[in-house]
């Protein structure tokens, strides 16, 4: 009689194992064959080569643990709405996560923890004097601009990218923005009041820029 490496099955032995034992050994191993799960001693355990993950996978309810490492692939956009709820990635080289609103939000800026913006009673102040594209992981809220050499664009983040009601006040620091105007652009599909920008063009006159979380600025 031989047995099987992986799960020790008794095989009859042709020509020398009589019919009703030959019937019995086969019907034993077939039904272990049957019942296996490629557990220890149920075969053999499956590679990650044998694995075609090619859908969603749930997991049941449980969670992965003991891994070494979580590796992303980056997405060409962040991924918002009812269907990404609750998931965590990485686009443009930083971390995201979408909130129970289905809004993404950043967790990570460049080599930096994105960090909470400023409150009311304290205003984070940042001071610029050529064009700048605002981070959604920026944590100001005022930016003080110098257009005295020149105009200069400033570029919202993408209103989905930043919390509901996130807010910039963009002022005319050095009083020359009838001279060298300051636009306030969107990115991407955004809306401004409707539109696609907006030129500040009174000497040293300030406007607020606050976000919904979805796709819309509106000036204050």
């Amino acid at each position: 009689m031989a047995t099987t490496n992986f799960m020790n099955l008794d095989l009859p032995t042709p020509t020398v194992t009589l019919g009703p034992q030959y019937a019995t050994d086969n019907n034993t191993a077939f039904t272990l064959v049957d019942e296996h799960d490629h557990t220890s001693g149920k075969g053999v355990a499956v590679p990650s080569s044998g694995l075609n993950i090619n859908a969603n996978l749930s997991f049941g309810g449980f969670k992965p643990f003991e891994l070494l490492a979580t590796q992303f692939n980056s997405q060409g956009a962040t991924l918002v709405g009812a269907g990404n709820i609750n998931s965590v990635y990485v686009t443009g080289g930083n971390l995201y996560f979408t909130n129970g609103s289905g809004n993404a939000v950043q967790l990570t800026d460049g080599g930096s923890l994105v960090s909470t913006p400023a409150t009311f009673s304290t205003l984070e102040i940042t001071s610029i004097n050529s064009n700048l594209t605002i981070s959604a992981g920026a944590t100001f809220v005022f930016i003080a601009t110098d257009t005295s050499g020149g105009a200069i664009q400033i570029d919202l983040p993408l209103a989905a990218n930043v919390a509901n009601g996130r807010v910039y006040a963009i002022k005319d620091s050095a009083g020359d923005a009838n001279a060298n105007p300051i636009t306030v652009a969107r990115q991407g599909s955004d809306f401004i009041d409707g539109g696609t920008s907006f030129e500040m063009d009174s000497n040293y006159g300030c406007t607020w820029f606050i976000g919904d979380g979805v796709s819309n600025w509106y000036r204050l």
